[in-house]
């Protein structure tokens, strides 16, 4: 035990300090069972936390609202004290050990310093350790312990110690306190110094139960813990049989295994097979039967050979463990199970034999669920999601379970079926349940009626997958089939589905899995002036694996586009360009633009050009030297999103340009040109590869004449040919791309490029025309 705490007589405790390497001068197990020792060989709830404390490491909690019941778990469950507490050392929260003990309630600590509870003596050493705790000083072992006297509401004083660590919760840092009470009489702290023996005066200081008992399970010895755990006093216990503290079944099946430790010292119990604790019911003398765990300390010779056994009551610790469990395994907003519950329940079914008869799995999407959610806000979204979730419950039978895997996707396990033919009942009776229109009261315009549909994949098993990930993957492809053919229905997987279904389902797996596995790459393709000198650089995506080329551009950009994995895709490409611009601004490249290829869907999002906004911001670069490119078949079938969202994004960006590209295939009016706020037009590489007809060169004239009389610059992209060079040199066109002046390089490669070219009278590099004609497909 800490000599520097005193035993409340009133001794002087010193300000601030550390505790000894060793705690007590006590040895042997059965000297107050240390939480290291054999004696208790179960971790108790929070050892992970306060191991992780005693590493000095930060405590991180998950955001939002499953991080903060984590934390509130382990606020009501600890029996210790806990704070946490603001860099200015003001007091946030307060754990009803601490307000108990302490003597306050807890609105009357919030906001106020931890001064509060301190001398002033003690004051800026503490404020010392609060500090390094927050910036990540932590220390390992007992010396991280403080030792300090705590003033009571009362205006007595505790000897208290405390453990300091950082604590991360929604991105916000504080302080968590473990501080526990170190208040003994003085002849205790005697008592444990004379004798390694006399461990009675040791247990009075340990919250569980502690009993001694003889071979007959005669209780010889019982601190006051017994009666925190069974409602006994040890007085009544002392003399009694072991037995009555358990159900008679209970101790009669367990009596055996008991009898073993009397023989069996601790050295060689784990070679002996004898387990570590003992989990069993135990029966109280108020509160009737509750788990209980039991662990057992060396046997030793007294008067008889004895046993020592520490007794834990599991209550609290079996509902925060269920809660805990609830937690990780199900959905906080419908209250469904999620993916790592449905693994979980299906996958021991799927094993060898684990399959009697035929099941299902449906895989379900909400078609128009993210329209809704843009548009009438996260609140409303989450209503529908809600009530979703309630129809897809109602239609099924008791033996089935649903599932939220996130977002709107949900999936049924069906665990028995006759077929195809009971899986399709199932899915048709959700489709008709969730056609029906849902009432929603969050919407941000207040009261809605909305309707939206869902499309269903089915997967019958074992016949369409023998492994969680075989017969998720069939549902999902069979769901897949569902949105193609027009959404709202029921599609049940067989071989005979469409391999381009198969191909698409594939090519948006393997794309998604790419970005996280970083497999994407940027290139930059420089833009040059009639002179040859380099005006901008375009940003192309590059799909890379082990080396390879997974896909062109030409392949995976429409494909990202139809899935849907284009926007986060796009959200990637835009982080990645800006920082790499930022990067050749940073080696002198001060005089150029960075080109940026938009998709229509990113321009949908309402949230675009905050996004924008915060990737300009993180790149640190200049917005006047951004132009965002659109073509122009995606701009045709959103004007109306596009306009509005050119518009805003001008009204924020003054100076920031605006391309269309692969102008003149629209086919469209052209009156888009005078109400959007566009900067230049991109001629579309076919139009350039195909100059040497008569009806191609008139298109790209008409291009150049109308951007003229709009004051529009112009870009003529794919130029392989020293003829299509001086077609638009002599046709003054402001701008040119293409292999015949260089390829899309990677930064470091382009880097090494503009270095070595030297550079024209105005300061900019010169990309001369390639001596071999450049034969390069230009990719997107």
């Amino acid at each position: 035990m800490n000599e520097k705490t005193s035993s409340g007589s009133g001794d002087e405790i010193p300000c601030l300090s550390s505790l000894p390497e060793s705690e007590s001068d006590v040895e042997g197990p059965e000297a107050g069972a240390p939480a290291d020792s054999p004696l208790r060989p179960s971790r108790p709830l929070f050892s992970d936390f306060f191991e992780r404390v005693l590493e000095g490491e930060c405590l991180r909690f998950e955001a939002g609202t499953e991080g903060r019941a984590s934390l509130e778990i382990l606020f009501d469950s600890s029996p210790d004290c806990l704070l946490t507490l603001s860099s200015a050392g003001r007091i946030e929260a307060a754990n009803p050990a601490f307000c108990r003990i302490f003597g306050y309630e807890q609105a009357e600590l919030l906001g106020f310093p931890i001064d509060l509870i301190l001398p002033e003596c003690y004051r800026s050493g503490f404020r010392e350790s609060l500090t390094r705790a927050l910036e990540g000083g932590g220390r390992s072992g007992p010396e991280g312990v403080i030792a300090f006297r705590g003033k009571r509401r009362d205006g007595s004083y505790l000897s208290m110690d405390c453990l300091l660590a950082s604590v991360e919760l929604d991105g916000k840092r504080s302080a968590i306190a473990f501080i526990r009470d170190l208040t003994f009489d003085r002849e205790l702290l005697s008592q444990l110094r004379e004798s390694k023996d006399h461990y009675s005066a040791l247990t009075e200081t340990i919250t569980e139960a502690i009993l001694r008992v003889d071979e007959s399970f005669t209780i010889l010895f019982a601190n006051s813990g017994v009666r925190a755990t069974f409602g006994w006093t040890r007085e009544e216990l002392v003399g009694s049989n072991l037995a009555k503290l358990f159900p008679e079944e209970v101790f009669r099946q367990n009596q055996g295994e008991f009898l073993k430790y009397f023989y069996v010292d601790d050295g060689d119990r784990e070679a002996m097979g004898l387990a570590r604790t003992i989990e069993l019911l135990g029966l109280t003398k108020h509160r009737g039967i509750a788990p209980m765990e039991i662990s057992f300390g060396n046997s030793k010779d007294f008067a008889v050979r004895t046993l020592t056994c520490i007794i834990r009551e599991l209550s609290q610790q079996k509902t925060t463990e269920r809660r805990l469990h609830h937690l990780a395994y199900h959905d906080r907003l419908t209250g469904l199970g999620n993916r790592d519950l449905f693994n979980e329940d299906v996958r021991p079914a799927l094993m060898e034999g684990g399959i009697p008869s035929s099941s299902a799995l449906l895989f379900m999407d909400l078609d128009g669920f993210k329209h809704i959610n843009d548009t009438m806000g996260h609140p409303a979204g989450d209503e529908l999601l809600v009530e979703a979730a309630r129809r897809i419950r109602y239609c099924l039978r008791e033996s089935d379970v649903a599932y939220r895997f996130g977002g709107d996707e949900f999936v049924v396990w069906l665990p028995t079926v006759g077929g195809t033919r009971d899986a399709g009942l199932v899915g048709e009776r959700i489709l008709r349940s969730l056609r029906k229109p849902f009432e929603l009261k969050s919407g941000s315009a207040g009261k809605a009626r909305v309707v939206v549909t869902v499309s269903i994949g089915a997967a019958i098993l074992p016949d369409h997958g023998r492994t969680v990930e075989e017969a998720t993957k069939s549902a999902d492809i069979a769901m897949y089939c569902s949105k193609e053919a027009g959404k709202n229905r029921l599609t049940i997987f067989n071989d005979s589905l469409s391999m381009k279904s198969t191909r698409e389902w594939r090519l948006e797996q393997e794309m998604r899995q790419g970005l996280v596995k970083g497999e994407f790459e940027m290139h930059y393709q420089p833009i040059v002036d009639r002179d040859g000198d380099i005006l901008g650089l375009e940003a192309l995506a590059r799909w890379y694996r082990d080396g390879e080329v997974v896909l062109p551009p030409s392949e995976f950009i429409p494909g990202a586009e139809e899935n849907g994995v284009i926007v986060p895709l796009g959200a990637w490409v835009m982080r990645r360009a800006f920082a790499d611009f930022r990067r050749l601004e940073e080696r002198g490249f001060k005089d150029l633009y960075l080109s940026v290829n938009v998709s229509a869907h990113q321009l949908e999002l309402p949230d675009f050009v905050s996004g924008l906004t915060d990737a300009i911001d993180t790149g640190g670069i200049d917005a006047s030297k951004v132009k965002l490119e659109i073509t122009e078949t995606t701009l045709l079938r959103s004007q109306a999103v596009a306009g509005s969202a050119f518009h805003e994004i001008k009204e924020r960006f003054p100076g920031i340009m605006i391309a269309i590209d692969d102008f003149g295939t629209g086919y469209s009016s052209l009156s888009y040109l005078s109400r959007l706020p566009v900067d230049t037009l991109k001629i579309d590489i076919s139009f350039v590869r195909a100059l040497d007809r008569e009806q191609d060169r008139k298109v790209v004239n008409a291009i150049l004449t109308l951007a003229e009389s709009l004051g529009l610059n112009v870009v003529a992209e794919g130029i392989e040919t020293n003829e299509q060079l001086d077609y638009f040199r002599e046709r003054r066109c402001k701008g040119m791309q293409g292999h015949l002046f260089m390829e899309a390089l990677p930064i470091g490669e382009l880097e090494a490029r503009l270095l070595a070219l030297k550079p024209a009278r105005g300061g900019r590099r010169r990309a001369r025309p390639r001596e071999v004609r450049g034969t390069g497909q230009r990719t997107a």
